[in-house]
């Protein structure tokens, strides 16, 4: 184990808070989102830029746990790509579903806007990416 502080290995680039589409729901061939709100943390570990989100809790106060996903620099900005395996109710059975989930932010100094897209094999068409907006922390 390193005796090097964590806070050492993993340096922080940066730190947003974001709103997002937290989840969403299909019913009646309609697909509706439920927005969130999270605190992105971007680093480097090793060679790799990584993206952890830490969603607020749900409305209820459960606490959700963070996911982490890897990232790359892109023309168009910073490219978080998460596959998943989300519980899915489709025609009443619920089965769990492979997901790629892929956000793109165009980082600027205080504030960044990008997309988030879902890409789920069970839907007949791919839903049209969301609007993503983050804003620097203040520490």
């Amino acid at each position: 184990m390193s005796s090097v502080p964590l806070a050492a290995q993993f340096p922080l680039i940066d730190c947003r808070d974001i709103d997002y589409v937290r989840r969403c729901g299909i019913g009646n061939d309609l697909v509706t989102s439920v927005m969130g709100k999270a605190v992105l943390i971007i680093e480097m570990q090793d060679h790799s830029l990584v993206g952890t989100l830490q969603p607020s809790p749900r409305p209820d106060g459960t606490p959700i746990l963070p996911s982490t996903m890897s990232a790359r620099l892109s023309a168009f900005g910073t490219v978080f790509v998460k596959k998943q395996t989300p519980q899915m109710n489709v025609d009443g059975e619920v089965r769990p579903q492979e997901a790629t989930i892929a956000s793109t932010l165009q980082p600027t100094r205080e504030a960044s806007s990008g997309t988030l897209s879902r890409a789920l094999p069970v839907l007949p068409e791919r839903p049209a990416p969301a609007a993503v907006t983050a804003t620097r922390r203040k520490e």
